[in-house]
């Protein structure tokens, strides 16, 4: 590959980047205006509208349900796809395609399909639209990533090394525990991570399964811009770019962005 081509392969790569993040980096730009109307570039500069959502209410109390219902999914997920990754890779049982093709059906529906049929399926059996059945909404779409990263982490082990762990005495939980967990644990971090983010960011299902008393942070953000166009969302926004760059910057800090998706 000759200079040039490696040149202009450089500059379409961050003319993508760059145009990816833009967008982003707007929102964040106009979060700081002084204005009561979105306008780029903002006049002037002022922390007004993050002092509005500390304000509201409603906003304050939709985050802390994002961050309950993304924290226990991004949990129960893991824990569950782990178990299901182990049984999928590990072992060889009838009908293993097809338990593996209904753990994976969640990402051939649309959110919005999937969401109407859960609503459908609370409301034929009575359920309240709670923050547990969020959770558990979540809990669904989530899975089917927990169980790739996992199901991958596990594939980049040489089974050899659990079945000596086995010959010398080791039982089931003792070698998952000293010799297996250590091995996957890129892969169940890779797991988490992704399904706090992925469940914190939903809205297509939650939009069905949410209620006034258990609505999450990007519904109620969905709801107030079809009423309202001030710059409250965009502050609102900006929280949630934060708290993925604060996120991102603790994985690369411990476990490392590389070991993460297995580039290392």
């Amino acid at each position: 590959m000759t200079k040039i081509v490696r040149f202009w392969l450089g500059v379409f790569a961050f003319s993508v980047c760059l145009f990816s993040v833009a967008p982003v980096l707007v929102i964040v730009v106009e979060s700081f205006t002084d204005t009561d109307y979105i306008v780029f570039p903002p006049p002037g500069f002022s922390f007004k509208w993050y002092v509005e959502f500390a304000k509201r209410a409603e906003f304050v109390d939709s985050a802390v349900v994002s961050l309950i219902v993304a924290l226990c999914a991004c949990l129960m997920a893991t824990w569950l796809g782990t178990m299901a990754a182990i049984a999928l890779v590990r072992h060889e049982f009838r009908g293993r395609r097809v338990v593996q093709g209904f753990f994976m059906s969640p990402l051939s529906l649309p959110g919005l399909i999937l969401g109407l049929a859960l609503l459908q399926f609370l409301a034929g059996y009575g359920l309240a639209r709670t923050v547990v059945t969020l959770t558990l909404t979540h809990v669904v779409i989530t899975m089917p990533f927990a169980i790739r990263f996992v199901s991958l982490a596990l594939l980049s082990i040489d089974p050899n090394v659990e079945k000596a762990a086995r010959s010398l005495g080791a039982d089931s939980w003792r070698t998952f525990w000293n010799i297996t967990f250590p091995l996957i644990r890129p892969g169940i971090a890779a797991s988490v991570v992704f399904s706090f983010i992925l469940s914190f960011d939903e809205v297509a299902a939650s939009l069905f399964v949410s209620s006034a008393t258990a609505m999450t942070l990007p519904v109620r953000i969905f709801v107030y811009i079809d009423q309202n166009y001030d710059p409250l969302v965009t502050s609102v926004s900006s929280l949630l770019v934060f708290l993925a760059v604060i996120a991102l910057f603790i994985i690369e800090k411990t476990v490392g962005m590389g070991r993460l998706f297995g580039l290392k």
